[in-house]
């Protein structure tokens, strides 16, 4: 189970892979994550960091963030805070708008304390507190 981050254009139309964007995606998480590994089998593209958990997918013209439901508390706010900042990234280079499904609003609207509310409560839910 994870708690997930899409992105899309007013049009929803599909498009092809952006390999420019991917690869200005990849290098600003590194700077942002740390060390990274980075999966490619065309059309698809993933980025995982092993720390937080964090998955970036790139999977044929689409983007989607994952993180699985794993931390609360203060870590769980950390890992949402690195969450949104690369949400924030892949919105600038793909120039797709992010929404948060969890809390169904736009990325531009979604509150991180709220989010963490969500870790917390999963986590309580499946007995990790």
């Amino acid at each position: 189970m994870s708690y997930d981050l899409y992105f899309g254009s007013e049009d929803d139309e599909p498009r092809p892979p952006d390999l420019v964007a991917w690869n200005n995606v990849v290098t600003q998480a590194r700077a942002l994550l740390g060390e990274v590994k980075i999966f490619e089998d065309p059309p698809n593209w993933d980025l995982e960091h092993e720390g937080t958990g964090i998955s970036v997918n790139h999977w044929e013209g689409g983007w989607g963030i994952s993180v699985p439901f794993w931390w609360h508390g203060d870590a769980a706010g950390r890992v949402v805070e690195l969450m949104y900042q690369v949400a924030r990234i892949v919105e600038r280079e793909s120039g797709l708008a992010g929404s948060d499904p969890q809390l169904g609003r736009p990325l531009a609207e979604a509150d991180a304390a709220e989010a963490v509310l969500m870790f917390d409560s999963v986590a309580v839910r499946y007995g990790k507190v």
